[in-house]
């Protein structure tokens, strides 16, 4: 058995298709984000790594966003972080229309997978889109530890 501890997320964007990507004041694990400028496609880009050595032990590049969120179950442990990041069940569709949006940072811990190390790791997740000038439309940053009961 393991234990995930989030230890920090932290969240950015480009402040042209999305304006904020922030915390909601007065919450624990509620973010939103503003969408101001229809997202017709998008692809998202996953690494993993180790905190200090910057090692890293899983990297997916250019996944298609929409085919994924038509089928989350198109990856499993995709799938099952999805889930937790959305509130109330209100699952995204594309093309991603402009309005404010809210996450939260729950982790489930069977989203880890069992051959995961023990250790600090760093988890970023960036939503990248052809149409924009900047290197990613948001980005998210979570550090954790692994802790094995």
């Amino acid at each position: 058995y393991y234990k995930v501890i989030i230890e920090s997320l932290q969240t950015s964007c480009d402040h042209d298709y999305v304006e904020y990507f922030k915390k909601v004041p007065n919450s624990s694990f509620l973010y939103t984000f503003g969408v101001v400028k229809l997202a017709a496609a998008f692809t998202i880009d996953i690494t993993m790594e180790a905190q200090k050595t910057h090692k890293v032990l899983y990297k997916t590049e250019n996944i298609n966003g929409c085919a994924f969120l038509n089928n989350p179950l198109m990856s499993k442990v995709f799938d099952a972080t999805y889930k937790s990041l959305v509130v109330n069940g209100s699952f995204f569709k594309c093309p991603i229309k402009p309005k404010v949006y809210y996450l939260q940072n729950k982790v489930l811990t069977p989203v880890v997978p069992s051959f995961h190390p023990a250790g600090r790791f760093q988890l970023t997740t960036r939503v990248k889109m052809s149409k924009s000038r900047h290197p990613f439309i948001m980005e998210l940053l979570w550090k954790y530890k692994i802790v094995r009961l």
